[in-house]
């Protein structure tokens, strides 16, 4: 056990293992217009980042009155699946990184969980991570809630406060700031906007870092 009594460092998928998020948003941007609604990249950054495919088609159909069909999430993510065929990447040095951290390591994501076990297979990981792999399906509210935060340190027999996640989402930060662990940011991804460092701390997060290479250090000083 640490110093400071931590004994789990929980990593964030979507923007923290893969570089997803930026297709992820590219692909809603262009379905959105399909019904109607012409969105900006970078405002779809700006306030879609992190959250579930159903929240945001359910926000912009009650926004904008439009009736969603019944099987908007299978399309949107073979949509997503097809593009990210194409595009995906690791983020760069995250093996490396998390490789130098000594706590036992989980994932946990907003994303299915068949989602997030190819997140961690393609970035070569799991033996890592094993079957420490957690989806926002396995509670009734995703992040921004804490529930799946709270899910896993059930599993793990922890209190929140032994336990230091990395994420990069304002949504994924909230919460785990409010399941009241230590977290820390990432803004390393491509989907990042300018002011994101800012917005992190205003929500409580404790340290931010732009690269994968500076993790270990910031993670390592507190054992």
């Amino acid at each position: 056990m640490s110093k400071q009594g931590f004994k789990l460092f929980i990593s964030d998928c979507d923007g923290v293992l893969i570089d997803s998020e930026i297709l992820a948003a590219h692909t809603m941007v262009a379905y959105l217009k399909s019904f109607g609604v012409e969105i900006a990249l970078e405002d779809y950054l700006r306030t879609c980042s992190g959250r579930t495919f159903t929240d945001i088609m359910t926000s912009f159909s009650q926004q904008y009155s439009f009736e969603l069909p019944s099987d908007f999430v299978e399309v949107i993510t073979q949509k997503h699946e097809a593009y990210s065929a194409q595009n995906l990447q690791a983020i760069p040095g995250v093996k490396e990184a998390y490789a130098q951290i000594n706590l036992q390591k989980a994932v946990v994501s907003n994303s299915l969980l068949w989602q997030v076990k190819h997140a961690v297979e393609f970035v070569h990981m799991q033996e890592m991570f094993e079957d420490r792999m957690y989806s926002s399906e396995m509670v009734p509210r995703p992040k921004p809630h804490p529930d799946i935060y709270f899910h896993v340190a059930r599993q793990f027999d922890l209190k929140p406060e032994e336990i230091i996640v990395i994420e990069d989402s304002k949504s994924g930060a909230t919460a785990a700031v409010e399941a009241g662990m230590h977290v820390i940011g990432f803004t390393g991804a491509s989907h990042i906007l300018d002011d994101h460092t800012d917005k992190l701390l205003e929500i409580g997060v404790k340290n931010v870092v732009n690269k994968m290479e500076d993790l270990p250090a910031i993670v390592n000083a507190l054992l």
